[in-house]
């Protein structure tokens, strides 16, 4: 339950890099490996996944653009790329910065 969030209502389970700190020492004290294998693979395969998405800004919007450019038979104007990637960057980080005060209200409030 403590990994995967099973029981909370939606949005509650999603944390920031300090709730996943927070969680990390939590695990780590349990001092079960098995536990604390489980919570770094989850981790690992989770930054995969999000870093994969095709949204600019990662490497799979990345790989969007450049499949856009295959399909197109040209080159996508450099302007235009980095005014994508801008703003979905500014969105990354409005959403970090959401869930960074989330981890850090939560943490206060227990």
């Amino acid at each position: 339950n403590l990994l995967f969030g099973k029981g909370l209502p939606a949005g509650t389970s999603m944390s920031g890099p300090i709730g996943v700190i927070s969680t990390g020492s939590e695990v780590v004290s349990s001092r079960d490996i098995a536990t604390i294998v489980a919570f770094a693979a989850s981790i690992s395969v989770n930054l995969a996944v999000v870093n994969s998405l095709p949204l600019p800004a990662l490497d799979g919007g990345q790989l969007m653009f450049v499949l856009a450019e295959a399909a197109a038979g040209r080159k996508i104007d450099q302007r235009l790329q980095e005014g994508i990637n801008a703003g979905a960057l500014l969105v990354l980080l409005c959403i970090s910065f959401g869930t960074a005060v989330g981890d850090v209200t939560s943490i206060f409030s227990r």
